[in-house]
């Protein structure tokens, strides 16, 4: 019986230090991404905004046309500290908070999409 009772008591304490020590297993919480989609269809333009709140990053994700001969669309960034057009792949930065506007170029049915880190 004493064995028993041994084995019971280990497995209490253990049980304790496991409730109520949790440890260090929190991820720790990165830079908040936003991604920005913006469309040219039939009824114009639509542009997509986010509000950044310092000096950022700004990458040109993707862009697509239903266009097969059109030329390739790109994404149009107006930010704190630039304003240009990138292509697939392109990076900008941001350099103070503000707002950040990314609108498409190209014609006929257009998608663009950003990333802001």
């Amino acid at each position: 019986m004493k064995v028993q009772e041994a084995i019971f008591f280990a497995l209490l304490v253990a049980a304790f230090f496991v409730l109520t020590f949790p440890g260090n297993a929190q991820r720790q919480s990165g830079r908040m991404v936003t991604s920005l989609s913006a469309s040219i269809e039939k009824d114009g333009p639509h542009p997509n905004k986010a509000e950044i709140k310092g000096p950022v990053p700004i990458m040109c994700i993707s862009t697509i046309t239903d266009g097969p001969k059109s030329p390739k669309p790109a994404c149009k960034i107006a930010a704190p500290g630039f304003s240009g057009i990138l292509t697939e792949g392109e990076k900008a930065n941001a350099t103070e908070a503000g707002t950040v506007t990314l609108s498409c170029t190209g014609t006929g049915w257009v998608r663009c999409r950003a990333r802001i880190n």
